[in-house]
């Protein structure tokens, strides 16, 4: 289900990781070129509180494209609840709780759809690989499709 940017993955140790990813970024095609001022510019973001800014109507029906409704509709009312400690009580109705059983499959689930968000379909097409064959970590079929998009590499 996940695509091959999603890390960590079983398929490697956080070294190994380290290592294909700076693999990665000097097999680009003339990554390291400055003869017309380009430049090679790496970006970080964080995303912050995804956990508790996640929308529940939302996240149902982004379940429902690859679950049974009646899965989806119990993973999503698991987190619609009443909390209640001593005398204070709370309406959770915006938010995922954390701990909860499908919480991590959630939570990765809506980190997918916003890496879409950030590629682009048709970027993260391109990076991904045709489903028959999914390319590798950082590498891709053909260097036409490499560079045809300011974003070399994503993970």
């Amino acid at each position: 289900l996940f695509l091959n940017w999603i890390k960590p993955s079983d398929s490697e140790p956080p070294p190994l990781l380290a290592y294909k990813w700076c693999q990665g970024i000097n097999n680009l095609k003339d990554v390291w070129e400055t003869n017309n001022g380009e430049c090679v510019v790496v970006v970080e973001t964080k995303l912050e509180k995804v956990y508790e800014k996640m929308d529940l109507t939302l996240l149902n029906r982004l379940l429902r494209l690859i679950l049974d409704h009646n899965i989806a509709d119990y993973m999503t009312a698991k987190n619609n609840v009443v909390l209640n400690y001593k005398d204070m009580n709370h309406t959770n109705s915006y938010g995922l709780i954390r701990g909860l059983q499908f919480a991590s499959f959630i939570y990765q689930y809506y980190g997918l759809i916003l890496d879409l968000l950030i590629l682009g379909l048709t970027r993260a097409s391109e990076i991904a690989g045709p489903p028959q064959m999914p390319n590798d970590f950082l590498t891709f079929r053909d260097v036409d499709v490499e560079v045809r998009h300011p974003i070399r590499l994503y993970s």
